[in-house]
């Protein structure tokens, strides 16, 4: 009996392993499968006639837009909103569809979406190591008839492509995109560190951050009460639309529409939300003014041993480091330092230049200032003591140049822009100033 029981047995695995042999649960090899998913990828990316229209999302929080045109060759035609160059320039790149933990679009030479993911913060402004937090490899998600969901490989960005018509292939072409781009570009148009919009009688002074992508509208409403609102933006073929819109009592904006330059009046002309007529256009000084943020600036490394830096100097009349101090050998900052030191019973700061000295920052000379005198109107004014230690023959450019910046007569406004950053900024004109951080 217990013979007869195990070949039963015996039999019915025999049986059972040749049914899963012989009635597989898939009609279709796994090769097979992901080849056939592949080809329905690259046959929907080629046959678009107009090609795609993009959003890419930042793991940043950034919102970025491009036209995609892909052919069977593996090439790719590109445009981006990245910076006015991108979004009227052309770009072919080659791309390439593969099979990993799953079906992937991979960018593989240097394109548009390299420019925004390149680690060397010096190609977009980001962080050295991160860039701007963007992806080249995308992992394939969902296929429909129109569009494309896809997912960042590596940095967990987003991006969507749905097929574009001939009219958004020709916005890219004929310029629109490039001249949305304007409004991130107002400083190298308007030279003045504070921007207003003007809406009739209303007026916002407005800050914009390109790395992230918010701009921050500052205005005082009709209880005479000071306003800040900040809010994400990104870029239409018509212009700039707010990630949250502006509600000052009976009006909104949402949208920054038509924006144009005037050469000859020195403004941006556009209208809000398509409608009313705007400007934006350079302002001498901040529209609600912080009255103790010079003093907050200065007794924060006035008490304890620490130091503001910057790493280029001033900005002047539309040029960074306009006095070169970043080509002093060996520059490392320049630092500047409360209650550095004394000399013959003045307590003294310093605008100190810091160097290399055996592999620790040293420094190596600077410009020693008075007390500074606070006005009550919210600006710093520095006052000429002396120059502390040798300042060599290559340097004495630079080093002049800002030691008489820093002396203007109309001083400073102290502008916090976070926890940690301030711009300092002329109040004779608004065209010049520095960045601190700390």
């Amino acid at each position: 009996m217990k013979r007869t029981l195990l070949y039963f047995m015996i039999g019915l695995i025999g049986f059972s392993s040749c049914k899963k042999d012989d009635d597989p649960i898939f009609s279709e090899s796994p090769d097979a499968r992901i080849n056939r998913v592949l080809g329905e990828y690259q046959t929907a990316l080629a046959g678009s006639p107009n090609g795609w229209n993009a959003e890419l999302r930042t793991a940043a929080g950034g919102i970025y837009h491009f036209h995609f045109s892909f052919n069977n060759d593996n090439r790719v035609l590109m445009f981006g909103d990245v910076d006015t160059i991108t979004a009227l320039t052309r770009k072919e790149s080659s791309f390439r569809l593969k099979a990993l933990q799953q079906p992937a679009l991979i960018f593989d030479t240097y394109s548009y979406l390299h420019q925004l993911a390149d680690p060397d913060g010096s190609v977009n402004g980001g962080e050295y190591g991160e860039g701007l937090s963007s992806d080249f490899e995308f992992s394939l998600d969902t296929l429909t008839t129109d569009s494309i969901k896809l997912t960042g490989r590596f940095k967990g960005s987003k991006m969507v492509i749905k097929k574009a018509t001939q009219q958004d292939l020709q916005s890219w072409q004929s310029g629109q995109w490039k001249n949305s781009l304007l409004f991130e570009y107002s400083s190298s148009r308007i030279l003045n560190y504070f921007k207003r919009l003007v809406i009739g009688a209303t007026s916002y002074e407005i800050r914009v951050n390109p790395l992230t992508r918010t701009v921050t509208f500052i205005w005082v409403d009709g209880g005479g009460v000071g306003r800040q609102f900040t809010t994400g933006y990104y870029f239409t073929s018509q212009g700039v639309q707010l990630v949250s819109p502006l509600v000052n009592g009976a009006t909104t904006i949402s949208a920054l529409t038509n924006i144009s330059w005037n050469p000859t009046a020195t403004v941006f002309n556009l209208n809000i939300n398509g409608g009313a007529a705007a400007t934006i256009a350079g302002a001498i000084a901040p529209i609600i003014r912080d009255l103790n943020s010079p003093t907050r600036w200065w007794q924060t490394v006035g008490t304890v041993q620490r130091r503001w830096v910057s790493l280029q100097g001033f900005h002047v009349n539309g040029v960074d480091d306009a006095f070169k101090i970043t080509e002093i050998p060996g520059f490392l900052y320049l630092g500047f330092f409360a209650e550095f030191g004394t000399s013959g019973g003045v307590r003294y700061d310093l605008a100190g230049y810091v160097l290399p000295d055996g592999g620790a920052p040293t420094i190596f000379f600077g410009t020693a200032f008075r007390a500074p005198v606070f006005s009550t109107d919210g600006r710093i004014g520095f006052r000429y003591l002396g120059d502390l230690g040798d300042i060599p023959p290559d340097s004495e450019d630079a080093y002049i140049n800002t030691a008489i910046q820093f002396l203007s007569p109309q001083g400073y406004y102290l502008i916090q822009t976070s926890a940690t950053t301030y711009d300092m900024v002329s109040a004779l004109d608004a065209k010049a100033w520095i960045s601190w951080f700390r």
